[in-house]
């Protein structure tokens, strides 16, 4: 197993151009000093794993994913796998972030990716955002405070279409505090659900029908 993601982790740095490859090695230096240093929590950049990123970004080309939405920017490490994927379907990132340091940190990244054109930050509390937008989504990746999970399970399952796909990141590394919102969504009627053992863990859900 620690072999296959090694290799999904050398795929995702293989499908990605200097520019971006770039901007990801810099983030993952940036969340490294983050968890070494005594930053505060709130403060960190808690990027996604390189093999999420990956993942994530096989899984948009898998599905031809073009509308694609994430719940927790950051400083836009899993933004820029992601619109790397939607560079080649031809989509559009829509991405949520209350921060207003991380977004600035988000553009930045996402300018020196040369991404701009591919995402749109949108700012403010993703629970009152989220109901701004207009669906369907063909993807959705949630990975925002571990609190905020449940609040944001029916928001995502409306906007995806059917067919769409929902990734829920650090159900292992936060499994007593998600554990709700696993039950939820792997119980949910309109959901097919299955935990993905990257080393954080990501549950896959696919919404039924289409």
């Amino acid at each position: 197993m620690d072999r296959f993601w090694a290799r999904l982790h050398a795929y995702g740095k293989a499908t990605v151009d200097e520019r971006a490859a770039a901007v990801l090695r810099r983030l993952e230096e940036e969340d490294r000093r983050d968890r070494a240093d005594g930053t505060p929590r709130e403060r960190r950049l808690r990027s996604v794993t390189p093999e999420v990123g990956a993942f994530l970004n096989l899984l948009v080309k898998i599905a031809g994913a073009r509308r694609i939405l994430e719940v927790g920017t950051s400083g836009g490490y899993s933004t820029v796998w992601l619109a790397t994927a939607a560079g080649e379907t031809g989509g559009h990132v829509t991405t949520l972030e209350i921060d207003p340091a991380k977004i600035e940190r988000a553009r930045r990244s996402l300018s020196d990716a040369g991404m701009d054109d591919l995402v749109t930050i949108v700012e403010g509390d993703g629970r009152q955002t989220l109901a701004t937008l207009d669906g369907p989504f063909d993807l959705a990746f949630l990975d925002t405070e571990k609190e905020l999970y449940l609040d944001f399970l029916e928001p995502l399952v409306r906007l995806l279409r059917p067919g769409g796909l929902l990734v829920a990141d650090n159900l292992l590394s936060h499994a007593d505090d998600l554990a709700g919102f696993r039950e939820a969504a792997e119980s949910h009627p309109e959901l097919e659900c299955v935990l993905i053992p990257i080393p954080r863990g990501e549950l896959l859900c696919r919404k039924r029908g289409g």
